[in-house]
């Protein structure tokens, strides 16, 4: 198993100001052989199929991107290098409140 390409904490609403905005800026940057990103979701170290989010880049001083919407556990994103992805968008269910973990990995 290798290791991931990135392991981020994101908030299971927004971030203060912030309008869709759930986590810090994380790095995709893999200096391996990559093609795709497996996306596995946990909430207190169990896995979660409900909640869903998207992933955007942070461009400075203009309107980020959204890469990727509906994005949950088990998706298979392509490869999308980049030092300013977050966490937005999150939908999770009314009942969970809670923050949660997205590890990213490599294929």
């Amino acid at each position: 198993m290798s290791r991931p390409i990135a392991v981020v904490v994101s908030s299971f609403t927004d971030l203060a100001d912030q309008r869709s905005r759930a986590s810090g800026n994380f790095s995709t940057i893999w200096f391996g052989s990559c093609h795709s990103m497996d996306i596995e979701v946990t909430v207190d170290g169990v896995l979660n199929n409900d909640i869903t989010f998207g992933m955007a880049i942070d461009i400075n001083n203009g309107n980020d991107e959204l890469k990727f919407s509906s994005v949950r556990n088990g998706s298979r994103l392509s490869y999308v290098s980049s030092n300013t992805f977050y966490i937005c968008n999150v939908a999770p269910l009314i009942t969970q409140h809670k923050n949660f973990t997205v590890t990213i990995k490599p294929v």
